[in-house]
């Protein structure tokens, strides 16, 4: 993992047991302690993989190795352990998890003040790594080990934060697809102390994922679909391995795209305030533009992965809401990621109209969209972006602005917008279509993908 290339992805660190090792996880401890200058006290929790125990005592030999303090949190979900961040005793958090990666995967996602690090701090982590420049404390100075229990305090603090969006709930019942993962003794708990009523689905812990694919995408969600047209059900809400993640389902089956669940959210955040910031990655629908704009409101995009980098800015007291797709951050309650509050704010909103997720949804527009994706070596990545720089624009009409932010999106005046960029993991290119009729999409797409097979074949070429 210690290699010259980054070390921290788009989302942490993440991959193969054979990559994240047990000595990898403790030489991360110790650069941590060292970040630290050996004094302070972090919090550490897992999600439910198989590999979780072997990573987590090697990181906290590592840790405590240097002076610094560890408190245990089990297995626990991203959001709860992000906002341990935020206690005063606490410098820094951090969960051992991979999220929605197949369970072969693991990783580390680390936390201040209740954001994820950002790039600055990485680096001092990779820093350290790389030259292995480890503080070493004395026998009598070596770190505590404390046994936390964090359920509770979380559980309390996002009920107070619901309640004071909506009241509790009339009994409506609703499906739970937790993933067999680290929010299963939340999610549940929560919603019934709002006043719901909770059927749930791989509802038990377990790193092997039995009952689907962490990751909540309509193709894993096929069962929970049919379940959900099936039963008497309001709507499924769904997580992945660690639940910052939230999937919609409504009551007859139908998978809710995420844009849309994005824009319901920041217009509820806005509307509260009359104004304000909303930011979203780049990858997300013009949808949101529209219903944020009729709210008040404003929108800022971001590459994949950095909200917490516009988050963490002097800027930050005017964002009241931010999301990438599955993740939404309620920013009033903290700056991280968390699918179970966006469980429990969106099983409000449906009570709040009568225990129908189609009628909430009636407000959000549902526009069109295309995403796909083709082969682009690694070696080929930044040929490709500069030809499709110079030419995607040009293939387009009515072009109101142009992003060079992770990729290029090209927006037009009638709402429609084509992003293409390189995978950050994978040797692909996105694409990334929305228009508001299905003609516009049909022109769009097809323009959008003779220009990346023409910037692949160029970049081929050495042109």
């Amino acid at each position: 993992m210690a290699s010259e290339s980054k070390i921290f992805g788009t989302s942490g660190i993440r991959g193969p047991l054979e990559r994240v090792t047990p000595s990898f996880a403790m030489d991360l401890g110790k650069s941590l302690g060292t970040m630290l200058n050996g004094q302070g006290c972090v919090a550490l929790g897992t999600d439910a993989r198989t590999s979780r125990t072997i990573l987590q005592n090697a990181f906290v030999a590592g840790v405590v190795s240097t002076g610094v303090d560890v408190v245990l949190l089990g297995v626990a979900p991203m959001p709860t352990v992000a906002s341990q961040s935020t206690i005063s005793s606490i410098d820094v958090s951090i969960i051992i998890t991979a999220s929605h990666n197949p369970p072969t995967d693991n990783g580390f996602k680390f936390f201040v003040d209740g954001r994820e690090f950002v790039r600055a701090e990485e680096v001092i982590i990779e820093k350290f790594l790389r030259g292995h420049r480890f503080l070493v404390a004395r026998w009598e100075g070596v770190g505590r080990v404390i046994q936390g229990d964090p359920r509770q305090a979380y559980l309390r603090r996002a009920r107070e934060f619901l309640l004071r969006r909506g009241g509790l709930g009339n009994g409506t019942r609703l499906l739970i697809d937790l993933a067999n993962g680290a929010a299963t003794e939340y999610t549940p708990l929560l919603l019934e102390q709002l006043g719901f009523s909770v059927v749930t689905v791989n509802s038990h812990p377990d790193g092997h994922f039995p009952g689907r694919p962490a990751e909540p995408s309509p193709g894993n969600l096929v069962d929970t679909m049919r379940l959900a047209g099936d039963l008497d059900v309001a709507a499924a809400l769904c997580h992945d391995g660690d639940g910052d993640r939230l999937a919609v389902i409504d009551e007859r089956g139908n998978f809710i795209d995420q844009n849309r669940i994005i824009a319901l959210f920041a217009k509820d955040e806005v509307e509260r305030r009359g104004s304000g910031t909303v930011v979203v990655s780049i990858d997300t629908s013009s949808v949101i533009d529209e219903v944020v704009a009729k709210a008040g409101g404003s929108v800022i995009r971001m590459p994949l992965g950095s909200l917490q980098e516009r988050l963490a800015s002097d800027l930050h007291d005017e964002i009241v809401f931010a999301s990438e797709p599955w993740k939404p951050i309620f920013c009033d309650l903290g700056h991280w990621m968390d699918g179970i509050v966006g469980a429990g704010r969106i099983a409000q909103m449906i009570d709040e109209v009568g225990g129908s997720c189609q009628r909430l949804m009636a407000s959000i527009p549902a526009y069109p969209m295309v995403r796909e994706h083709i082969p682009c070596p690694d070696e080929l990545k930044p040929a490709f972006m500069d030809y499709v720089l110079r030419m995607l624009p040009e293939e387009m009409s009515n072009v109101e602005r142009v992003l060079n932010v992770d990729g290029v999106r090209v927006e037009c005046s009638d709402g429609s917008y084509v992003l293409v960029r390189v995978s950050g993991t994978e040797p692909k290119a996105r694409l990334y279509v929305g228009a508001r009729t299905q003609q516009s999409l049909d022109r769009l797409v097809q323009a959008a993908r003779i220009v990346m097979n023409h910037a692949l074949e160029a970049a081929k070429q050495g042109i």
